[in-house]
């Protein structure tokens, strides 16, 4: 037994071996059948006309074949350097990698339509079809390109676009009835002829009848049903009235009936064409010849008719006959030359050749003599036409006796008019309204404006006026409207200078022109004494302004020691018998002061002048300050009759102070009287010196203020703010505190806010004598 072991296994050996080399027989064999499929495969991309592309995840190119190549538009290697996704348009590109996701995640094979960019300019349509290839990692890509099919299916649109287009320019529908089953088809032009909404009507044979207008409708119903029993070609012109508005339309149809014998079936089919604007042109056209026709008949000139080859007439008008005397029968058939009466026209055939040549003659006076022998002036024009293809010359013949005569009166009025326009001494311009152009002027205009007549007449009114062509013209229309009219203008000579000047002018007609005669009249001196007249209107009137102001403002000054005087009278005629010595030397004293300011005030009126307030008049002197300021303090509050206080608050070290007496008091009682009147609270007045040179006061109320905008004019003599309400005042005492206060050779800055309050700073430097 252990001998047989060895013997056993050298025999599994064997057999297995065998085994082995069977298999591996096997694998070489289904190794050369897969080189052979690898072969075919390779062998059959390199060949097949669609494009195969291998791509990694990435997207990069990892393998191509020569169709992918030629697709893209590459050679060699070089495609080994793109992605695919490079040749995908922007727009489609997102919705590609999407696409590309999704045939991974199904790991089934898929097919897309996109444009894949070659270059700049060149885009193609393709069909992929892709693959994902778990074990590599890859998507198998085919391409196809469907640029031809999606260019043939653009031509098919645009063919049916124009199809469609031509119907909608004719006007032309066409359908497809089949009469046993009653299915209509009909285009959308065909809809719109008939005026049907979208939808099909149920009974298309009784919606159609409904259009038909009932004058035709019978008419149409026995014509169709003649066509439909004998199966006939129908062509019949016809009106309708189009369902969606009620317009009666002219329409033409026309089709035939057709009969399918294995379906046996009975179908119409046809066309209609909306032809109203040919039939309303055909009825114009047949009213033209009516009236062509009327107007050849009634008409008051001579119409003569020839044939353009041989000249003879072929007709003539009734004028003509009655004109020349000849009748009907004696005129046509004949040629030109050969009737007694043209022989002054065609006394040769020259002038029919130059007809005949040119197409046109005209003879504008010719003397024609009519059969019985009377002489007439007569227009002559001749034309040549086609009619029917014929070539026919139409010649209208006009008796200008009368004419003739009216342009002889004209031409005697003309020549009277040239020696009217010419020898008047005042220059007259002929005008044309609608360009402005000069048409002509007289000697006179000549001499005055200094240009030749040559000159003149190539210039328009905008190159002797100051005032815009525009504005020029539009004067010059309304005149030829409204008939002779007048105006005033600046003008220019040709030196330069330039005058104001009045034009007279006129519509006139002038050989049927209508033209403009203007006379003109130099008002320069006249305009400047009418200039120096306003000017001294004006400065009287000023002056009578500033009298009244005047009066006010000595009236405002005068009131203030007035009222002082006579406050004082009455408190010693009141109290006399009772008040002190004391007390009665100061009412006498406020008297006495106040008739002395009274006095100084008519002494020095002339300071309100501002060419009188000059330094001759400025008299300062030692004075006591702050007495006069609490004198002026208390007349003010006297005379205002209110319960206001006024503060003084003083800082100054000495007493007397070289100044004009007069003028502080002006000052002062102006600033404290407004401080008063435009306020209903206290008032302070703060004295100070700054650097033993200047004294500063400032004056402050909490009244209604001063906008802000309008501080700047309070110097100027009259103005007054806007928000001063009903409390009376001239204005012109803050412009007599600045006269004042400037010959102090000091400062005034007046600052306000609105409803808050002023403050009046007034700067004096000390004055040494």
């Amino acid at each position: 037994m252990i001998e047989s072991k060895p013997q056993n296994l050298i025999e599994e050996l064997k057999a297995r071996n065998i085994e082995l080399t069977i298999q591996n027989q096997e694998l070489q064999l289904a190794k050369d059948k897969a080189e052979i499929a690898v072969q075919r495969l390779n062998l059959f991309c390199d060949i097949s006309p669609a494009g195969h592309f291998l791509i990694d995840c990435r997207g990069k190119i990892v393998g191509f074949n020569n169709s992918g190549l030629a697709l893209l538009g590459k050679t060699g290697d070089d495609l080994l350097n793109f992605t695919f996704s490079q040749f995908i348009t922007k727009t489609n590109l997102p919705d590609f990698n999407l696409f590309l996701l999704q045939v991974k995640e199904t790991n089934v094979e898929n097919f897309y339509f996109i444009e894949l960019t070659i270059n700049q300019e060149k885009q193609v349509l393709v069909h992929l079809t892709v693959r994902f290839l778990e074990k590599e990692q890859q998507y198998l890509i085919t391409a196809l390109d469907r640029t031809e099919k999606k260019l043939l299916k653009n031509i098919l649109a645009e063919k049916e676009s124009i199809f469609k287009e031509i119907q909608r320019i004719g006007n032309i529908g066409s359908f497809q009835f089949n009469i046993s089953t009653n299915f209509l088809e009909f285009s959308q032009e065909l809809r719109f002829i008939f005026g049907f909404h979208d939808s099909i009507p149920s009974n298309i044979l009784e919606t159609w009848l409904d259009s038909i207008h009932p004058q035709d409708r019978k008419m149409m119903e026995l014509y169709l049903q003649e066509c439909i029993l004998n199966q006939n070609l129908f062509r019949k012109e016809y009106r309708i009235i189009r369902k969606n508005d009620g317009e009666i339309r002219w329409i033409d149809g026309w089709g035939e009936i057709i009969f399918d014998d294995e379906a046996n079936e009975l179908s119409m089919i046809g066309v209609i064409q909306d032809i109203t604007d040919r039939k309303l042109a055909i009825e114009k056209i047949q009213n033209a010849e009516t009236r062509s026709h009327r107007i050849f008949e009634s008409s008051k000139e001579g119409i003569l008719i020839l044939d353009a080859i041989t000249g003879q007439i072929t007709d003539a008008n009734p004028f003509l006959i009655e004109l020349i005397g000849f009748n009907y029968d004696e005129l046509v058939g004949k040629e030109l030359w050969e009737i007694g009466v043209f022989k002054n026209i065609a006394a040769s055939k020259e002038a029919f050749i130059e007809l005949q040549n040119k197409e046109y003659i005209r003879f504008e006076d010719m003397p024609l003599e009519t059969k019985a022998g009377c002489s007439i002036d007569v227009e002559f024009v001749s034309n040549v036409y086609i009619v029917d293809e014929n070539k026919v010359i139409l010649c209208h013949i006009r008796d200008i006796s009368d004419r003739k005569k009216v342009d002889l009166a004209l031409k005697e009025r003309s020549q009277l008019y040239f020696a009217m326009f010419e020898k008047n001494q005042t220059p007259q311009l002929l005008i044309d309204p609608m360009s402005g152009n000069i048409i002509d002027v007289n000697s006179a205009a000549a001499q005055f404006y200094g240009y030749s007549l040559e000159e003149f007449k190539r210039m328009t009114l905008s190159d002797i006026s100051t005032f815009p062509s525009e504005q020029i013209l539009e004067e010059m229309k309304k005149f030829t409207i409204t008939g002779p009219s007048y105006f005033q203008f600046i003008h220019k000579l040709a030196s330069g200078k330039t005058c104001d000047i009045e034009m007279y002018t006129s519509p006139l007609s002038i050989s049927g022109q209508a033209l403009l005669i203007s006379t003109i009249n130099d008002i320069s001196k006249r305009k400047l004494e009418e200039e120096r007249l306003v000017q001294l209107n004006n400065k009287l009137k000023e002056v009578n302004v500033l009298k009244s102001q005047f009066i006010s403002t000595v009236s405002h000054e005068f009131r203030t020691p007035l009222a002082g005087i006579l406050s004082s009278v009455q408190l010693l005629q009141i109290y006399n018998d009772t008040l002190g010595k004391e007390k009665k030397e100061k009412l006498f004293k406020q008297i006495f002061d106040a008739v002395q300011h009274t006095t100084a005030l008519l002494d020095d009126v002339s300071l309100i002048d501002e060419e009188q307030t000059s330094i001759s008049f400025f008299r300062p002197a030692n004075i006591q300050l702050l007495p006069l300021i609490n004198e002026i303090i208390e007349e003010n509050i006297s005379v205002s009759e209110t319960n206001q206080k006024v503060i003084l608050k003083s800082n100054l070290d000495i007493k007397n102070y070289y100044m004009d007496s007069i003028m502080i008091r002006h000052i002062f009682n102006n600033i404290i009287s407004n401080a008063i009147k435009y306020s209903s609270k206290n008032i302070t007045i703060d004295l100070n010196e700054i650097d033993n040179k200047k004294i500063e006061f400032i004056i402050k109320d909490q009244g209604i203020g001063i906008p802000d905008e309008e501080i700047k004019y309070l110097v100027d003599p009259f103005y007054r703010a806007s928000n001063r309400g009903t409390v009376q005042g001239t204005g012109f005492g803050l412009s007599i505190v600045k006269r004042f206060v400037d010959l102090h050779k000091g400062q005034m800055l007046i600052e306000s806010v609105v409803n808050k309050g002023t403050a009046v700073t007034i700067t004096l430097p000390y004055l040494q004598q």
